[in-house]
């Protein structure tokens, strides 16, 4: 069990602003002096302690992948966004020259620690090893989007001569720094550390990521292997060193009040204590719908709320229906996992029907266009149309997401044609905070907020960096990559067995595997910034895990509109919609596998050029 664990903030800030007058930042500003910081053990603890927030913002970032670049989310109050349909320049700025003060921080750490006479033996190594472990976060976040960036390994100072520091050559260059870093790191960090500190645990669990990501974008290179092992085989080698960690079979308690410090599942989050925390502190002000009783009145929707305006917050982004779609179900018939549509009950119980068709029988918006409409074959059965298309679903789904009859805070959710939170709860798009694809989301909500969700309601909160389900994953892909397709497979059905509480897959073939880890992944570590990274990395291998494309070609889940479901108030018919506002532009140059250098970075710095920009941002 974890403790609870919140970060000094005294000297947690010291040395953290500095000096802007050099490109790179080379001297700390005079907030402490570096002998108070460096004085103490107490004080280097608190140094150290307060790098790990910084360290870990690149990876619980959910709202810019899940939304900004994938269609698993779809923005409710804009278009869709710019990047997503390819209107990036070479301007666009993912952050490469505006880490420096981070960087020498952690140089800071492994230099002075390493000498400290202050330091137990024992914390010298492990603040070095922590040092080195925050220096590869911060380097792989780089690598992972531009490719290159400036390494940087040492403390600067202000008599060094130049400060124009070069880019690194090649992505495998880029890489044999961060591996470097996590290897010698790895080995002597903490074994024990409380709640929200990275410990062993997750420097294997984030090894094991790394190391996917640099062979899928170097081709395994011999140039970063050690001993000739294949960064795959030491990928499953990282997972296996994991010790303690657990799957949680309460899928939902990992992301809220419940499993917040006692989930055997997590390996590293970020904790936000309630004396000093806000609902408009976190990400959930954005996930929960502004649906008041005085707007459903106004708008015709219904139920109302037993508890008037129990849901009043600023919701900007939805789970799509390509989302729920991954979701399976549990065929009554064969007792297999199968998408929805695609079940003996669905197919025995309703018709598919066109877009005329099911205007007839759903009310709808002007500039509606249907994917997919059906109706039930008995228009007054007992059975619902809803009930068909959610009951016996993965136990991730209604963890996740709200649907159509979902139960949340005591409330019955109609997310049908003028239900309570939908998309016809306010007057017009943009102007209310209301789920524009009919529906919301439910993981990483906490439940206890009192007296309501509201954007003042002082509440804990906690955000997952990773967890032992996502190290298995990380295996079960590098056991993949080897054509180890049984074992793979043992692997990724641990989660989707306990966490899905679904029928195990049977694939055996390399292509069936493939199908299904990628349905497996996207539900298991939906909003926890991972999609679309994985999708660049199953591109970058090409074959099964592109749709058999060629490494670095499209990739088609890019390009897909985002989708919605209609339901109408009988529950007897529903619509599959194309999502408006430019979601038929989604598209996917392969030159947006890298980000470009930013232009003002090459302007910048008189040791990087035009050559150094990545292919297809020149």
């Amino acid at each position: 069990m974890k403790t609870k664990y919140l970060i000094p903030i005294v000297l947690g800030l010291a040395l953290s602003t500095q000096s802007c007058e050099d490109f790179l930042d080379t001297k700390p500003a005079a907030i402490y002096s570096q002998d108070l910081v460096w004085g103490s053990a107490a004080n280097v603890e608190a140094f150290v302690m307060g790098r790990y927030s910084t360290a870990m913002q690149w990876y619980r970032d959910a709202p810019t992948w899940d939304r900004t670049f994938s269609n698993n989310m779809v923005n409710c109050r804009a278009a869709c966004p710019g990047e997503a349909r390819g209107l990036m320049e070479n301007t666009y700025n993912i952050g490469l020259n505006d880490r420096f003060g981070f960087i020498r921080s952690c140089n800071m750490i492994i230099e002075k620690c390493a000498d400290s006479e202050v330091l137990a033996p024992s914390d010298r190594t492990q603040f070095v090893a922590l040092g080195k472990l925050m220096r590869a976060m911060c380097y792989y976040d780089f690598a992972r989007k531009t490719g290159k960036f400036i390494w940087v390994d040492d403390v600067l100072s202000s008599d060094d001569p130049d400060f124009n520091l070069p880019l690194t050559q090649s992505i495998e260059e880029s890489y044999a720094y961060v591996l470097k870093d996590l290897r010698e790191a790895v080995p002597d960090l903490p074994t024990s550390q409380p709640a929200g500190a990275p410990d062993q645990n997750f420097g294997y669990a984030f090894l094991s990521e790394v190391l996917l990501t640099a062979a899928a974008y170097t081709n395994d290179a011999a140039s970063l292997q050690v001993n000739g092992k294949s960064l795959y085989q030491e990928a499953i080698d990282a997972v296996d060193a994991i010790s303690g960690a657990s799957l949680d079979p309460d899928y939902e308690s990992i992301f809220n009040e419940n499993g917040a410090y006692s989930s055997p599942e997590i390996i590293l989050a970020q904790y936000w204590d309630k004396q000093y925390t806000q609902c408009q502190n976190t990400y959930m002000i954005n996930l929960i719908s502004n649906v008041v009783n005085s707007n459903l009145e106004l708008n015709g929707c219904s139920p109302l709320w037993t508890v008037d305006d129990i849901f009043e917050c600023w919701l900007d982004y939805t789970p799509s229906q390509n989302l729920v779609d991954d979701y399976l179900v549990i065929d009554e018939q064969d007792g297999k996992a199968k998408r929805w549509f695609e079940t003996s009950q669905w197919l025995e119980n309703t018709t598919e029907i066109n877009q005329t068709q099911a205007f007839q029988m759903i009310e709808h918006k002007d500039d509606d266009q249907v994917y997919k409409a059906y109706k039930l074959n008995d228009e007054n059965s007992e059975v619902s149309i809803s009930d068909l298309m959610y009951n016996g679903r993965d136990a991730r789904f209604d963890a996740s997401i709200l649907r159509d009859g979902s139960q949340f805070y005591g409330q019955t959710i109609a997310m049908i044609n003028h239900g309570n939170m939908t998309r016809w709860s306010g007057s017009n798009y943009g102007a209310n905070h209301i789920p524009l694809t009919n529906y919301a989301t439910r993981k990483t909500i906490y439940t206890n907020m009192s007296p309501r969700p509201f954007y003042n309601t002082q509440t804990d909160w906690h955000s997952v960096i990773t967890r032992y389900g996502r190290a298995l994953l990380n295996k079960a892909e590098a056991l993949l990559r080897l054509n180890k397709v049984s074992e793979a497979v043992a692997v990724f059905n641990q989660t989707r067995t306990i966490h899905g509480k679904l029928p195990a897959s049977t694939a055996s073939t390399l292509a069936d595997a493939w199908a299904d880890y990628k349905i497996e992944r996207r539900v298991e570590l939906f909003w926890e910034c991972d999609w679309y990274f994985s999708l660049l990395r199953w591109g970058k291998y090409g074959g099964p895990a592109n749709d058999g494309k060629a490494p670095s070609a499209v990739i088609d889940e890019l390009t897909e509109p985002a989708t919605f479901i209609e339901i109408n108030r009988d529950r007897n018919a529903a619509f599959v919609g194309y999502v408006q506002f430019q979601n038929n532009q989604r598209t996917f140059d392969t030159r947006s596998y890298l980000f470009p250098i930013p232009q003002s970075l090459i302007n910048a710095n008189s040791a990087i050029s035009g050559k150094d920009q990545n292919p297809g941002w020149e």
